[in-house]
């Protein structure tokens, strides 16, 4: 089992890496037609309020004691899985075309 640190700073890798990858498909979505484009600005449109909801959750995990970390754990993870369904649901607009 992790500690409330190396979840942290798990969390916030991922969260780092998934940036990334959107700015290289907000890149790429630069060079398709324009109904990719609206869908894609869409979809990170509904990303970016995840990512929010999720950075939230862990303000809340930094600022707790061990005591709680677990509870808190477990509603983050449920943000977690939403956010990464949410990624995935944008990486799949470039496989469609």
């Amino acid at each position: 089992m992790a500690t409330r640190e190396e979840y942290i700073e798990k969390l916030e890798a991922q969260l780092k890496e998934w940036n990334q990858q959107i700015d290289k498909l907000q890149e790429k979505s630069k060079q398709e037609s324009e109904e990719l484009k609206e869908k894609f600005e869409l979809k990170k449109a509904e990303l970016k309020q995840r990512k929010s909801a999720l950075s939230k959750k862990l303000d809340k995990i930094k600022d707790s004691g061990e005591d709680t970390f677990d509870r808190l754990k477990e509603d983050t993870e449920v943000l977690w899985n939403d956010l990464k369904d949410g990624f995935t649901e944008v990486q799949s607009i470039f496989q469609e075309e």
